[in-house]
């Protein structure tokens, strides 16, 4: 916001910067909190990544209207919500569905696009793959239960 940027390599280079930055944090710190997460992201909107010294109060009043918003979006009902959850849902489905290979990943890269989030794909896969070994150690433990029940059913 307070640097102009000249291009859109130059745009996406602060993104990815950022979205380096973020997932550090986040894999690193066990209980990152939003002051944490919006200081990170205010100082890529000031200076493209290198903070300043003093903090003005337009600074301050800008990174509590982030800090709102953000705490704001990571609720249940919040449209921002449910439009991110549910592109991290189908990009598990799909490579859940369509395996970690080129077919899969392209079906979670296009769900997550939706959200911005394409520089995700590779935890997205690591975590679908953890949910597919839960899910075939699942099968095998309850899978005789769940014939069991269906038949009983009948």
């Amino acid at each position: 916001m307070e640097k102009i940027v000249a291009s859109s390599a130059e745009m996406e280079s602060i993104l990815l910067q950022c979205t380096k930055q973020l997932l550090e944090v986040l894999d690193s710190v066990d209980n990152v909190g939003i002051e944490e997460i919006v200081n990170i992201i205010s100082g890529f909107s000031q200076d493209g990544g290198e903070k300043a010294v003093t903090r003005s109060e337009k600074l301050q009043s800008r990174e509590l209207i982030m800090g709102r918003m953000l705490a704001k979006s990571l609720q249940c009902g919040d449209p921002i919500f449910e439009k991110v959850s549910r592109a991290v849902y189908l990009a598990l489905r799909g490579i859940v569905l369509g395996g970690s290979g080129p077919r899969g990943r392209k079906l979670a890269e296009t769900a997550l696009q939706q959200v911005g989030a394409v520089t995700l794909t590779d935890k997205v896969v690591v975590a679908a793959e953890e949910l597919i070994v839960a899910a075939s150690v699942s099968v095998s433990i309850h899978g005789p239960w769940y014939v069991n029940l269906c038949d009983n059913m009948r």
